[in-house]
């Protein structure tokens, strides 16, 4: 059948994308890791100020490792807590009910969760990471936070009305039936992603000068990798070499599936 062929050749793609391109990718991130020294605040900026005359506008690729601060009073809307940097976000959850018939003809209540996102808010104070002697770097963040790997710091299911972005309540068909069917909001998630002030942080990324200040933000070639989390380096080659694997099995796979699933849609044409 032309369904099984599409769906075969399609299986395999992905699982040829996943054994080569996603496996080579995490690979070379590791490998940047590796190949990449940790410098110190001065080595940093010795070498940026040192190509000022030559290129205002120098970037170079940097590892650095410090402790996250800021500069502003940043605290989380909903936990109320001090951070050094934060995304908050805020989902609505609702149930569907409907009702439908068993194979033996019974009635029975199937029901949906789904989550739909209503809003997100950002720290808008610098994310520094400073050194022991206290010397800092700006961390890029502006329209970039979902590339900041940020520890989630705060989950909740809020049921009650009092601070959620908009009242709980029934809806759809006159809300829940007396059958139990129907479309329902039960609450809202709240979400916080954290850096925590003092915690230990890992950066890879272009530094750069402005203001007589030192910057890193993701590398403009769009190739190099662009790093701020809480792990460790060790950690982080840890993770790099386990997605390598999971890359590598998951594709062989899916791309065994897809052949199999084309080989039997050949057969049956």
């Amino acid at each position: 059948m032309i369904v099984l062929i599409i769906i075969g050749i399609a299986l395999v793609a992905l699982g040829v994308y996943l054994c080569v391109f996603q496996r080579a990718k995490s690979a070379n991130v590791a490998l940047e890791i590796q190949a990449q020294p940790t410098k110190t605040y001065e080595e940093i900026k010795e070498a940026l100020e040192a190509m000022q005359d030559y290129d205002p506008n120098y970037r170079e690729l940097v590892e650095f490792k410090g402790i996250a601060s800021t500069n502003g009073n940043v605290v989380t809307p909903y936990s109320n807590t001090r951070v050094a940097f934060y995304v908050a976000e805020n989902y609505q959850v609702s149930e569907n009910s409907e009702e439908y018939r068993d194979a033996n003809g019974n009635k029975r209540i199937r029901t949906n969760r789904s989550e739909q996102k209503m809003g997100e808010e950002v720290s808008n104070a610098e994310l520094l990471v400073k050194d022991p002697a206290g010397n800092e770097i700006v961390i890029e963040t502006k329209g970039i936070e979902n590339k900041l790997e940020l520890d989630k710091s705060y989950d909740v299911l809020d049921r009650s009305n009092t601070g959620n972005p908009a009242p709980a309540r029934s809806f759809g068909f006159g809300g829940v039936r007396a059958n139990g069917t129907g479309h329902r909001i039960i609450g809202y998630k709240l979400i916080e992603k954290t850096f925590a002030l003092n915690t230990a942080l890992y950066v890879l990324g272009e530094a750069y000068m402005m203001s007589n200040r030192i910057y890193i933000g993701p590398p403009k070639n769009g190739k190099d990798p662009f790093i701020v989390t809480s792990k460790s380096e060790e950690q982080l080659l840890k993770s790099k070499k386990s997605s390598q694997t999971t890359s590598l099995v998951g594709g062989l796979g899916l791309a065994l599936l897809g052949l199999v699933l084309f080989i039997v849609g050949i057969a049956k044409k």
